[in-house]
């Protein structure tokens, strides 16, 4: 009974999927932007409540679920709610006809909930698929924009090359340990075949998750997709690709554990000398996502690229959190900063492209800095949303952001990585230009007459995105004032 309890939140976000697709072809075509998002946000939002009724344990040594999985399942569905709501805005000025993307929309949140509680490899596959093909029908909705066509190839192209590349390490972990589970034991004089799989595990989990040097999708994707599409990308798909690549990294170690000794992150060690530590790579990985995303958003005038490149970042600074110890232990791995950064960083991404997605106008192809100059003074209740969020992405007191960035850096110097915490942050300093950038033109005076829509258009359809952009904005501040789940190892 307790595994059913535990799979709760994902089959009421599943039926919702359903009852969205089954109430699709009942409704007129002016009547299913009105009907179906409210059908699929109760069943999402009864997905998050039922959090409270989870257990913490195992299903077959498939699934887990404790007190972080819980947050992330949450932080998923809400960060689901928002893509909702900037669904229902974007598509019904689009005078889009079909109401499958919601359903669509579900069912990738039911697969990344699965992620963040996948502890097996075939587990995580089929929660990783589950995720992605629902993905990338959302970024090719519009079937006639060139963009749009051209996104979803490359990442459906992209996505299919690493998710052979995912299964080939998993085939190499099996090889080298005759289980798919994270945590088991290596077969003597298998480590190399062990640490070879799980190299290429971690980087199929590294391109769901847009981090560099796999991160060449991410910018054409984001522009092809709408910004509520986007917005949902940037946060759904990246909680579940770094919660599962979180889950493998505290795996592996037990695995090494048990063939090297003790785990000791200041001085990364190697497997009996045969095989090297992926200690080094995590922080070239790191090094280069935060290189990449901090320089190449600079020189952006799109948001939806601007935000691209923010994800590549922001992956970067997730991925350190890998090399954080407990230091208020006795060394043992600890990545409560890590989740509570990635938290942050999803419901700020959501909220801040959802609220652009409405400030944006009646085309929200309209979203270069120029387009949007201005909206905020005729918008001021999203845009204040908007801003609580983009303050939060640049680190800034007091949403939670600031004190996510606050604990990641203070981690890493007390792990050794001072030098690397010292450029982190430095560059964290300067890609919050370009979200300050992006606030600053939302209330910036126009230079001309606004020439979109977006005052003649029926407020129906914005209700919820309203809500939902204050909620996250709330949840922001909130956040910062209660951010004890970080410290859950």
């Amino acid at each position: 009974m307790t595994s059913i309890v535990n799979f709760f939140p994902v089959i009421l976000v599943a039926l919702g999927a359903l009852a969205s697709l089954a109430a699709e072809p009942f409704l007129k075509d002016e009547n299913k932007h009105k009907i179906i998002p409210w059908i699929a946000s109760v069943f999402v939002a009864l997905g998050m409540a039922s959090f409270c009724l989870v257990n913490t344990g195992t299903c077959h040594d498939l699934f887990a679920m404790d007190p972080i999985r819980r947050v992330l399942g949450v932080t998923v569905l809400l960060c689901a709610l928002l893509g909702v709501a900037g669904l229902q805005w974007t598509l019904a000025h689009e005078k889009h006809k079909g109401g499958e993307a919601y359903g669509l929309l579900l069912l990738a949140s039911c697969g990344a909930v699965l992620m963040t509680q996948a502890i097996d490899f075939l587990a995580l596959f089929v929660a990783m698929e589950l995720t992605s093909f629902p993905v990338y029908a959302l970024v090719g909705i519009r079937r006639k924009d060139q963009n749009a066509g051209e996104g979803v190839f490359k990442y459906f192209v992209s996505g299919s090359i690493f998710s052979a590349i995912f299964l080939y390490g998993v085939s190499l972990v099996y090889g080298a340990t005759g289980t798919t589970h994270f945590s088991t034991t290596i077969i003597d004089g298998r480590e190399t075949l062990y640490a070879v799989g799980t190299l290429l595990a971690i980087f199929g989990l590294l391109f769901k998750a847009g981090a560099a040097p796999v991160h060449y999708w991410v910018a054409d994707v984001y522009t092809g997709a709408s910004v509520a599409v986007t917005g949902f990308m940037a946060a759904v798909v990246k909680v579940g690709a770094l919660a599962a690549l979180g889950s493998l990294w505290i795996g592996m170690l037990v695995t090494r554990a048990g063939v090297a000794g003790a785990w000791n992150l200041a001085e990364p060690v190697t497997a009996a000398g045969q095989w090297p530590s992926l200690y080094h790579v995590v922080v070239i990985v790191a090094v280069l996502s935060i290189i990449i995303g901090a320089f190449s958003g600079l020189a952006q005038k799109s948001i939806r690229r601007i935000i691209a490149f923010s994800a590549v970042m922001n992956a970067g600074f997730i991925v350190l959190g890998l090399l954080l110890p407990n230091y208020l232990g006795e060394g043992t791995v600890q990545l409560g900063s890590m989740f509570y950064f990635l938290v942050t960083y999803a419901i700020a991404s959501a909220g801040a492209l959802t609220g652009i997605a409405y400030l944006a106008g009646k085309e929200d192809k309209n979203e270069n800095l120029e387009d949007i100059q201005g909206a905020g003074r005729r918008h001021p209740f999203v845009a204040l949303g908007v801003a609580v969020c983009l303050a939060s992405l640049a680190g800034l007191p007091p949403a939670s952001g600031f004190l996510a960035k606050f604990a990641l850096f203070t981690g890493a110097f007390s792990a050794g990585l001072s030098k690397v915490a010292i450029f982190a942050f430095v560059l964290s300093l300067v890609a919050a230009v370009y979200y300050l950038r992006i606030a600053f033109v939302l209330f910036a005076p126009r230079k001309k007459q606004c020439e979109c829509k977006c005052s003649c258009m029926s407020s129906s359809y914005s209700y919820m995105l309203k809500f939902m952009v204050a909620v996250a904005a709330i949840a922001l501040l909130a956040l910062s004032i209660v951010p004890g789940f970080a410290l859950i190892g």
